[in-house]
């Protein structure tokens, strides 16, 4: 069985930093049954507040955050700015969401199994 087949319908939020992974990201989740919405954000005030726009939108069962993002990339490590960047968003979740889990991802392969971990 694939996991896919264990998936329920959960509404998924995942950021990210580049355009082309979080499309093909969201075309698995959403192939896969889920009601995804992957966004690109920006580290700075414009994407934080894209970030609480999202977050306002819908409410979401989990959120996935990406491995640049979250520092989980074991070949892009974390940075102090990459680190302040997760602590902020991190902050504005649970803020905004404070019901929605967070789901940490190690690469963009990861986000069917990490999500099926953390919301199952």
């Amino acid at each position: 069985m694939s996991t896919s087949e264990f998936l329920k319908p959960w509404r998924v939020l995942g950021f990210g930093k580049h355009p082309e992974i979080g499309a093909a990201v969201q075309a698995r989740l959403r192939a896969a049954g889920l009601a995804a919405t992957i966004v690109v954000l920006t580290d700075d005030e414009d994407g934080d507040a894209r970030l609480v726009q999202e977050l306002s939108d819908a409410e979401y069962d989990g959120v996935v955050i990406g491995s640049f993002v979250s520092g989980q990339d074991p070949q892009l490590p974390p940075t102090e700015e990459t680190t302040l960047w997760f602590n902020r968003v991190l902050n504005i979740i649970h803020a905004h969401a404070p019901s929605a889990r967070i789901i940490l991802v190690r690469n963009p392969g990861d986000a069917l199994p990490a999500i099926s971990r953390v919301l199952e």
